[in-house]
Protein backbone atom coordinates (compact mmCIF):
# COMPACT_ATOMS: atom_id res chain seq x y z
CA UNK A 1 0.00 0.00 0.00
CA UNK A 2 2.82 2.34 0.87
CA UNK A 3 4.57 1.76 -2.51
CA UNK A 4 1.39 2.49 -4.43
CA UNK A 5 0.87 5.62 -2.38
CA UNK A 6 4.41 6.84 -3.15
CA UNK A 7 3.93 6.22 -6.89
CA UNK A 8 0.65 8.06 -6.76
CA UNK A 9 2.23 11.10 -5.17
CA UNK A 10 5.33 11.03 -7.43
CA UNK A 11 3.44 10.74 -10.72
CA UNK A 12 2.38 14.47 -10.90
CA UNK A 13 5.91 15.60 -9.97
CA UNK A 14 7.52 13.39 -12.62
CA UNK A 15 5.05 14.65 -15.20
CA UNK A 16 5.82 18.25 -14.26
CA UNK A 17 9.62 17.63 -14.48
CA UNK A 18 9.17 15.98 -17.89
CA UNK A 19 7.16 18.97 -19.14
CA UNK A 20 9.75 21.44 -17.78
CA UNK A 21 12.53 19.46 -19.46
CA UNK A 22 10.63 19.50 -22.76
CA UNK A 23 10.06 23.24 -22.44
CA UNK A 24 13.77 23.77 -21.62
CA UNK A 25 14.90 21.99 -24.80
CA UNK A 26 12.25 23.85 -26.80
CA UNK A 27 13.73 27.14 -25.55
CA UNK A 28 17.20 25.83 -26.41
CA UNK A 29 16.07 25.14 -29.97
CA UNK A 30 14.48 28.58 -30.15
CA UNK A 31 17.70 30.33 -29.11
CA UNK A 32 19.76 28.28 -31.59
CA UNK A 33 17.37 29.06 -34.43
CA UNK A 34 17.24 32.80 -33.64
CA UNK A 35 21.04 33.05 -33.34
CA UNK A 36 21.38 31.19 -36.65
CA UNK A 37 18.94 33.60 -38.29
CA UNK A 38 20.71 36.65 -36.91
CA UNK A 39 24.18 35.45 -37.92
CA UNK A 40 23.13 33.87 -41.23
CA UNK A 41 24.75 30.62 -40.10
CA UNK A 42 23.80 27.01 -40.77
CA UNK A 43 25.05 23.64 -39.51
CA UNK A 44 26.18 20.61 -41.52
CA UNK A 45 27.79 17.23 -40.96
CA UNK A 46 29.28 14.37 -42.94
CA UNK A 47 29.02 10.76 -41.68
CA UNK A 48 31.88 8.62 -43.05
CA UNK A 49 30.46 5.39 -41.58
CA UNK A 50 26.99 5.61 -43.07
CA UNK A 51 28.14 7.76 -46.01
CA UNK A 52 25.56 10.45 -45.38
CA UNK A 53 25.45 14.22 -45.28
CA UNK A 54 23.19 16.41 -43.19
CA UNK A 55 22.02 20.04 -43.42
CA UNK A 56 20.11 21.62 -40.54
CA UNK A 57 17.09 23.88 -41.05
CA UNK A 58 19.15 27.08 -41.30
CA UNK A 59 21.66 25.55 -43.74
CA UNK A 60 18.79 24.43 -45.95
CA UNK A 61 17.34 27.95 -45.90
CA UNK A 62 20.69 29.56 -46.84
CA UNK A 63 21.40 27.00 -49.55
CA UNK A 64 17.77 27.19 -50.75
CA UNK A 65 17.36 23.41 -50.97
CA UNK A 66 13.85 21.88 -51.23
CA UNK A 67 12.37 20.23 -48.14
CA UNK A 68 12.49 16.88 -49.92
CA UNK A 69 16.19 17.19 -50.82
CA UNK A 70 18.45 14.64 -49.15
CA UNK A 71 22.16 15.60 -49.38
CA UNK A 72 24.65 12.85 -50.17
CA UNK A 73 28.40 12.65 -49.63
CA UNK A 74 29.16 12.87 -53.34
CA UNK A 75 26.90 15.88 -53.85
CA UNK A 76 28.39 17.97 -51.00
CA UNK A 77 31.00 19.53 -53.29
CA UNK A 78 28.30 20.79 -55.65
CA UNK A 79 27.57 23.55 -53.15
CA UNK A 80 30.98 25.14 -53.72
CA UNK A 81 31.82 27.46 -56.62
CA UNK A 82 33.92 25.83 -59.33
CA UNK A 83 36.96 28.03 -58.65
CA UNK A 84 36.84 27.10 -54.93
CA UNK A 85 35.98 23.42 -55.33
CA UNK A 86 39.62 22.31 -55.07
CA UNK A 87 40.08 24.51 -51.99
CA UNK A 88 37.03 22.91 -50.36
CA UNK A 89 38.32 19.45 -51.28
CA UNK A 90 41.68 20.17 -49.64
CA UNK A 91 40.01 21.50 -46.49
CA UNK A 92 37.75 18.44 -46.14
CA UNK A 93 40.63 16.06 -46.83
CA UNK A 94 42.77 17.73 -44.14
CA UNK A 95 39.85 17.65 -41.69
CA UNK A 96 39.37 13.94 -42.39
CA UNK A 97 42.99 13.54 -41.24
CA UNK A 98 42.23 15.31 -37.96
CA UNK A 99 42.85 19.00 -38.78
CA UNK A 100 40.13 21.57 -38.07
CA UNK A 101 39.63 24.40 -40.55
CA UNK A 102 38.27 27.92 -40.84
CA UNK A 103 38.23 29.58 -44.25
CA UNK A 104 36.41 31.97 -46.56
CA UNK A 105 34.99 30.18 -49.60
CA UNK A 106 32.63 30.84 -52.47
CA UNK A 107 29.52 28.67 -52.20
CA UNK A 108 26.60 27.99 -54.54
CA UNK A 109 22.95 27.59 -53.59
CA UNK A 110 20.71 24.85 -54.93
CA UNK A 111 19.33 27.48 -57.32
CA UNK A 112 22.89 28.29 -58.59
CA UNK A 113 23.30 31.62 -56.78
CA UNK A 114 26.92 32.29 -55.78
CA UNK A 115 27.71 33.78 -52.35
CA UNK A 116 30.66 34.16 -49.99
CA UNK A 117 30.72 32.19 -46.75
CA UNK A 118 32.90 31.64 -43.72
CA UNK A 119 33.17 27.89 -43.21
CA UNK A 120 34.33 26.08 -40.07
CA UNK A 121 34.83 22.33 -39.69
CA UNK A 122 36.03 19.89 -37.02
CA UNK A 123 36.62 16.14 -37.14
CA UNK A 124 34.19 13.86 -35.26
CA UNK A 125 35.76 10.96 -33.36
CA UNK A 126 34.34 7.79 -31.77
CA UNK A 127 35.27 6.45 -28.34
CA UNK A 128 38.39 4.81 -29.79
CA UNK A 129 39.58 8.16 -31.18
CA UNK A 130 38.91 7.20 -34.81
CA UNK A 131 37.63 9.93 -37.13
CA UNK A 132 34.14 8.95 -38.24
CA UNK A 133 32.95 12.21 -39.78
CA UNK A 134 33.12 15.99 -39.94
CA UNK A 135 30.82 18.52 -38.32
CA UNK A 136 30.74 22.25 -38.89
CA UNK A 137 28.94 25.47 -39.63
CA UNK A 138 29.04 28.02 -42.41
CA UNK A 139 28.03 31.68 -42.25
CA UNK A 140 26.98 33.86 -45.17
CA UNK A 141 29.32 36.88 -45.36
CA UNK A 142 28.33 37.86 -48.88
CA UNK A 143 27.52 41.55 -48.21
CA UNK A 144 30.65 42.14 -46.13
CA UNK A 145 32.91 40.31 -48.59
CA UNK A 146 31.56 42.21 -51.60
CA UNK A 147 32.19 45.52 -49.82
CA UNK A 148 35.71 44.37 -48.92
CA UNK A 149 36.44 43.40 -52.53
CA UNK A 150 35.06 46.74 -53.75
CA UNK A 151 37.36 48.59 -51.34
CA UNK A 152 40.35 46.50 -52.48
CA UNK A 153 39.50 47.23 -56.12
CA UNK A 154 39.22 50.96 -55.35
CA UNK A 155 42.56 50.90 -53.53
CA UNK A 156 44.17 49.18 -56.52
CA UNK A 157 42.79 51.90 -58.82
CA UNK A 158 44.00 54.66 -56.48
CA UNK A 159 47.42 53.01 -56.20
CA UNK A 160 47.63 52.82 -60.00
CA UNK A 161 46.71 56.51 -60.32
CA UNK A 162 49.28 57.44 -57.66
CA UNK A 163 52.02 55.48 -59.45
CA UNK A 164 51.24 57.18 -62.75
CA UNK A 165 51.16 60.58 -61.04
CA UNK A 166 54.46 59.83 -59.31
CA UNK A 167 56.06 58.74 -62.58
CA UNK A 168 54.84 61.92 -64.27
CA UNK A 169 56.15 64.10 -61.43
CA UNK A 170 59.46 62.22 -61.51
CA UNK A 171 59.87 62.82 -65.24
CA UNK A 172 58.93 66.51 -64.94
CA UNK A 173 61.15 67.20 -61.92
CA UNK A 174 64.21 65.50 -63.41
CA UNK A 175 63.92 66.18 -67.13
CA UNK A 176 63.05 69.87 -66.81
CA UNK A 177 65.65 70.68 -64.12
CA UNK A 178 68.53 70.65 -66.61
CA UNK A 179 66.64 72.93 -69.00
CA UNK A 180 65.75 75.38 -66.23
CA UNK A 181 69.34 75.35 -64.97
CA UNK A 182 70.48 76.25 -68.47
CA UNK A 183 67.97 79.11 -68.56
CA UNK A 184 69.26 80.46 -65.25
CA UNK A 185 72.87 80.14 -66.38
CA UNK A 186 72.04 81.98 -69.60
CA UNK A 187 70.35 84.84 -67.75
CA UNK A 188 73.28 85.07 -65.34
CA UNK A 189 75.82 85.34 -68.18
CA UNK A 190 73.76 87.64 -70.36
CA UNK A 191 75.14 91.16 -70.60
CA UNK A 192 72.36 93.72 -70.01
CA UNK A 193 74.31 97.00 -70.08
CA UNK A 194 73.64 97.52 -73.80
CA UNK A 195 69.87 97.04 -73.45
CA UNK A 196 67.44 99.94 -73.32
CA UNK A 197 65.03 100.35 -70.37
CA UNK A 198 62.16 98.38 -71.97
CA UNK A 199 64.48 95.52 -72.93
CA UNK A 200 65.94 95.44 -69.41
CA UNK A 201 62.48 95.20 -67.86
CA UNK A 202 61.58 92.41 -70.26
CA UNK A 203 64.80 90.57 -69.46
CA UNK A 204 64.25 91.01 -65.70
CA UNK A 205 60.80 89.47 -66.04
CA UNK A 206 62.30 86.59 -68.02
CA UNK A 207 64.92 86.08 -65.29
CA UNK A 208 62.26 86.07 -62.54
CA UNK A 209 60.20 83.52 -64.47
CA UNK A 210 63.23 81.23 -64.78
CA UNK A 211 63.94 81.58 -61.02
CA UNK A 212 60.31 80.90 -60.06
CA UNK A 213 60.20 77.87 -62.34
CA UNK A 214 63.38 76.55 -60.69
CA UNK A 215 61.83 76.98 -57.22
CA UNK A 216 58.64 75.19 -58.32
CA UNK A 217 60.65 72.27 -59.70
CA UNK A 218 62.63 72.07 -56.46
CA UNK A 219 59.36 71.83 -54.53
CA UNK A 220 58.10 69.16 -56.90
CA UNK A 221 61.34 67.25 -56.45
CA UNK A 222 60.92 67.38 -52.65
CA UNK A 223 57.45 65.86 -52.98
CA UNK A 224 58.77 63.16 -55.33
CA UNK A 225 61.54 62.41 -52.82
CA UNK A 226 58.91 62.15 -50.09
CA UNK A 227 56.99 59.58 -52.14
CA UNK A 228 60.21 57.63 -52.80
CA UNK A 229 61.08 57.42 -49.09
CA UNK A 230 57.65 56.09 -48.08
CA UNK A 231 58.74 52.53 -48.83
CA UNK A 232 61.95 52.77 -46.81
CA UNK A 233 62.13 50.49 -43.78
CA UNK A 234 62.19 51.99 -40.30
CA UNK A 235 65.38 51.74 -38.28
CA UNK A 236 66.25 52.47 -34.67
CA UNK A 237 66.91 56.24 -34.64
CA UNK A 238 68.64 58.25 -31.90
CA UNK A 239 66.89 61.61 -31.57
CA UNK A 240 69.94 63.33 -30.05
CA UNK A 241 72.13 62.41 -33.04
CA UNK A 242 69.51 63.57 -35.55
CA UNK A 243 68.97 66.81 -33.62
CA UNK A 244 72.70 67.63 -33.61
CA UNK A 245 72.90 66.92 -37.33
CA UNK A 246 70.05 69.38 -37.99
CA UNK A 247 71.54 72.08 -35.71
CA UNK A 248 74.92 71.78 -37.43
CA UNK A 249 73.28 72.29 -40.82
CA UNK A 250 71.62 75.56 -39.68
CA UNK A 251 74.35 76.81 -37.34
CA UNK A 252 74.86 80.07 -39.23
CA UNK A 253 71.14 80.90 -39.23
CA UNK A 254 70.97 80.14 -35.51
CA UNK A 255 73.88 82.44 -34.73
CA UNK A 256 72.53 85.27 -36.88
CA UNK A 257 69.16 85.11 -35.10
CA UNK A 258 70.63 84.50 -31.62
CA UNK A 259 68.52 81.34 -31.14
CA UNK A 260 68.51 79.65 -27.72
CA UNK A 261 67.79 75.91 -27.76
CA UNK A 262 66.50 73.80 -24.85
CA UNK A 263 66.32 70.04 -25.31
CA UNK A 264 65.23 67.04 -23.22
CA UNK A 265 65.31 63.58 -24.81
CA UNK A 266 65.86 61.35 -21.76
CA UNK A 267 62.30 59.94 -21.71
CA UNK A 268 62.43 58.73 -25.32
CA UNK A 269 65.96 58.59 -26.71
CA UNK A 270 65.54 56.01 -29.48
CA UNK A 271 62.61 54.74 -31.51
CA UNK A 272 61.96 53.06 -34.90
CA UNK A 273 61.61 55.65 -37.67
CA UNK A 274 62.87 56.67 -41.10
CA UNK A 275 65.96 58.72 -40.25
CA UNK A 276 65.69 61.01 -43.31
CA UNK A 277 62.08 61.82 -42.38
CA UNK A 278 62.90 62.64 -38.77
CA UNK A 279 65.71 64.94 -39.88
CA UNK A 280 63.40 66.69 -42.36
CA UNK A 281 60.62 67.07 -39.75
CA UNK A 282 62.99 68.58 -37.18
CA UNK A 283 64.61 70.83 -39.78
CA UNK A 284 61.28 72.20 -41.02
CA UNK A 285 59.83 72.82 -37.54
CA UNK A 286 63.02 74.47 -36.20
CA UNK A 287 63.63 76.70 -39.25
CA UNK A 288 59.94 77.60 -39.20
CA UNK A 289 60.30 78.76 -35.59
CA UNK A 290 63.34 80.87 -36.53
CA UNK A 291 61.73 82.28 -39.66
CA UNK A 292 58.63 83.46 -37.76
CA UNK A 293 60.39 84.72 -34.62
CA UNK A 294 58.93 87.61 -32.66
CA UNK A 295 60.63 90.93 -33.52
CA UNK A 296 60.81 92.04 -29.86
CA UNK A 297 62.68 89.04 -28.42
CA UNK A 298 65.31 86.45 -29.22
CA UNK A 299 63.87 83.11 -30.34
CA UNK A 300 63.77 80.31 -27.76
CA UNK A 301 63.03 76.81 -29.04
CA UNK A 302 62.18 73.91 -26.73
CA UNK A 303 62.55 70.44 -28.23
CA UNK A 304 61.71 67.34 -26.18
CA UNK A 305 60.28 63.83 -26.37
CA UNK A 306 57.93 61.94 -24.10
CA UNK A 307 55.93 58.71 -23.93
CA UNK A 308 52.21 58.45 -23.22
CA UNK A 309 49.90 55.43 -23.54
CA UNK A 310 52.75 53.45 -25.15
CA UNK A 311 53.16 56.06 -27.90
CA UNK A 312 56.19 58.28 -28.52
CA UNK A 313 55.90 62.03 -29.05
CA UNK A 314 58.23 64.77 -30.29
CA UNK A 315 57.48 68.40 -29.36
CA UNK A 316 58.91 71.59 -30.88
CA UNK A 317 57.82 74.71 -29.00
CA UNK A 318 58.77 78.34 -29.77
CA UNK A 319 58.11 81.88 -28.52
CA UNK A 320 57.55 83.39 -31.93
CA UNK A 321 54.74 85.23 -33.68
CA UNK A 322 52.15 82.48 -33.22
CA UNK A 323 49.28 81.64 -35.57
CA UNK A 324 45.60 82.53 -35.42
CA UNK A 325 44.24 78.96 -35.46
CA UNK A 326 40.61 80.07 -35.47
CA UNK A 327 41.27 81.88 -38.73
CA UNK A 328 43.93 79.70 -40.37
CA UNK A 329 43.73 76.34 -38.53
CA UNK A 330 42.18 74.39 -41.42
CA UNK A 331 44.72 75.79 -43.91
CA UNK A 332 47.85 75.43 -41.79
CA UNK A 333 49.21 72.26 -43.39
CA UNK A 334 48.02 72.94 -46.93
CA UNK A 335 50.49 73.42 -49.78
CA UNK A 336 51.56 76.99 -50.58
CA UNK A 337 49.60 78.49 -47.66
CA UNK A 338 51.44 81.25 -45.76
CA UNK A 339 50.16 83.36 -42.84
CA UNK A 340 52.94 85.87 -42.19
CA UNK A 341 54.76 88.27 -44.47
CA UNK A 342 58.23 86.82 -44.94
CA UNK A 343 60.35 86.86 -48.07
CA UNK A 344 61.35 83.20 -47.67
CA UNK A 345 57.82 81.89 -47.04
CA UNK A 346 56.88 79.12 -49.47
CA UNK A 347 54.01 77.34 -47.72
CA UNK A 348 55.65 73.97 -48.42
CA UNK A 349 57.49 73.12 -45.17
CA UNK A 350 54.50 72.26 -42.98
CA UNK A 351 52.79 70.46 -45.88
CA UNK A 352 55.85 68.20 -46.31
CA UNK A 353 56.15 67.71 -42.55
CA UNK A 354 52.53 66.58 -42.20
CA UNK A 355 52.86 64.30 -45.24
CA UNK A 356 56.00 62.68 -43.82
CA UNK A 357 54.47 62.18 -40.37
CA UNK A 358 51.23 60.68 -41.71
CA UNK A 359 52.97 58.44 -44.26
CA UNK A 360 54.51 56.60 -41.27
CA UNK A 361 51.18 56.31 -39.45
CA UNK A 362 51.66 59.29 -37.10
CA UNK A 363 49.85 62.57 -36.47
CA UNK A 364 50.89 66.19 -36.02
CA UNK A 365 48.93 68.73 -33.99
CA UNK A 366 49.52 72.40 -33.16
CA UNK A 367 48.67 74.75 -30.31
CA UNK A 368 49.32 78.44 -30.86
CA UNK A 369 48.63 81.87 -29.43
CA UNK A 370 49.16 84.98 -31.52
CA UNK A 371 52.09 86.99 -30.15
CA UNK A 372 53.23 84.24 -27.77
CA UNK A 373 54.32 81.31 -29.92
CA UNK A 374 53.44 77.85 -31.21
CA UNK A 375 53.77 74.26 -30.06
CA UNK A 376 53.91 71.41 -32.60
CA UNK A 377 53.40 67.88 -31.26
CA UNK A 378 54.31 64.93 -33.48
CA UNK A 379 52.98 61.47 -32.62
CA UNK A 380 55.75 59.25 -33.97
Amino acid sequence: MELKSIKKHLRPSLKRISEEKTNFFAMDDFYYEEISNLTQAGGWSVDFVNKKSFFDKQARRILKVPDTYIPTLNQSYLFYAEEHMQKATNLFFACAQGESFSAEVKMVTYTKEVFWAKAHGKPVKNEEGEIIGIRGVFQSIDDEKKKELQIEASLDIIEGHNKRLYNFAHIVSHNLRSHVSNLQLTTALFETKNLDQDQKELFDNFSKIATNLDVTLKHLNEIVTLQTNVNKEKENVNIEIVYKRVINSIRQISLQNRVVYYTEFSEVEEFPYVSAYLESILHNLITNAIKYKHPDRDPEINIFTYEEDKKNYLVVKDNGLGIDLEKYGTQLFQMYKTFHNHEDSTGLGLFLTKSQVESLGGKITVESTVGKGSKFTVQL
